[in-house]
């Protein structure tokens, strides 16, 4: 085989020496074939209903599959939406009709599961503000019941004694005195309840401001008990004084912070036999003034330790007010600290006597 150099053809010859003719075949360089499928309309097919059945079984196969498939989304959606919004609404309806234990569990990490966050930490809010209300009122209700408790002796007593002396018509000048002590003094117990009852209802509404001033607390702490000294000494108490040499800014109010020292000197003399020691101590901290009150008399209860700062609460299971003291005292104390942003607290660790811890900011 050959192939002439710019012919589009090769050739092969087969010849013979001997013979007549040589055979020579020549073939293209390069082929090409086109095909092409083209229909037929003249052709019909014994199988055309075979085929259409075939097609409308995988149409309705598609159709049952869509439908099933249909009834677990909407089964997968009741699951994942219409029972959380059961559960809550639930929840709720339990809330409204005064349940305000009710909570609610989903156990999801979704949307809903911020909401279950949510609907439960307003349920704590509002189980929590009801509480208080309730304890509000139930401290209302007990505040009334004590008023009329201490207010009822002393007012008998001045009704009784007023009548004496009207209807009685001879008595001596020293029966009259006597009367009209009694009437005084149960006069001056009233008034005392009365005003202090005044006092802690002004410090604890909501619109109550300080009069504060800066001033060196360390001197106006000596002014205080530089004043209450007469009175300790008159009850034949032992006293002692600590207060830092350098001087200490707090912002107070010198009217109600008066009244604390006031009340807790008043308190101990009220409480503790003659002999007594009183010892009043004031460190110095970075931020905060402590001071520490304590005496070795006849101490508070442990039963009353939590309650102490109560109003009408006592350490003598009577409640008797007929020491003059209005059960008030420590109740204006713990008032006007926090009203200071500072707090008192009794140190229960004290064995002997009563010892009291109040903690002041600087200013």
């Amino acid at each position: 085989a050959s192939h002439a150099k710019g012919n589009p053809y090769s050739y092969s010859i087969a010849y013979n020496p001997r013979a007549e003719f040589w055979l020579v075949v020549t073939f293209p360089t390069s082929i090409r074939i086109d095909f092409a499928i083209v229909h037929n309309p003249d052709f019909s097919s014994v199988d055309t209903q075979g085929v259409v059945g075939v097609i409308l079984a995988i149409i309705l196969f598609y159709l049952i599959l869509l439908g099933i498939s249909t009834v677990i989304y909407s089964k997968l959606t009741s699951l994942s939406i219409i029972n959380p919004l059961k559960k809550l609404c639930s929840s709720a309806s339990r809330l409204k009709a005064g349940d305000y234990t009710s909570r609610v569990d989903l156990n999801l990490d979704n949307e809903f599961g911020e909401l279950e966050t949510i609907f439960n930490e307003m349920a704590d809010e509002i189980e929590k503000e009801i509480a208080l209300r309730k304890q509000s009122e139930e401290n209302r209700k007990k505040l009334i019941l004590d008023i009329s408790h201490d207010l009822k002796n002393p007012l008998a007593s001045i009704m009784g004694y007023a009548e004496l002396c009207l209807i009685k018509k001879e008595m001596t000048t020293e029966q009259r005195q006597a009367y009209l002590t009694t009437i005084y003094n149960n006069s001056s117990r009233a008034n005392r309840l009365m005003t202090d009852l005044f006092e802690l209802s002004k410090i604890e509404a909501p619109d109550y401001i300080l009069v504060r001033e800066k001033l060196d607390f360390v001197e106006y702490l000596r002014e205080q008990m530089g004043a209450a000294v007469a009175g300790l000494d008159s009850a034949g108490f032992f006293y002692e004084f600590e207060l830092p040499d350098h001087e200490i800014t707090a912002a107070v109010d010198r009217q109600q912070m008066s009244r604390v020292f006031e009340n807790l000197v008043d308190n101990a003399i009220s409480h503790n036999p003659v002999g007594t020691r009183i010892d009043l101590i004031m460190i110095d901290h970075p931020d905060m003034i402590e001071v520490r009150f304590k005496d070795n008399g006849v101490g508070i209860p442990v039963e009353l330790s939590d309650q102490v700062f109560e109003p009408f609460v006592r350490g003598d299971p009577a409640r008797s007010s007929e020491n003059g003291r209005t059960g008030l005292g420590l109740a204006i104390v713990r008032k006007v600290m926090e009203a200071h942003g500072g707090s008192i607290k009794l140190a229960i660790e004290n064995m002997v006597g009563s010892e009291f811890i109040l903690l002041l900011p600087k200013s």
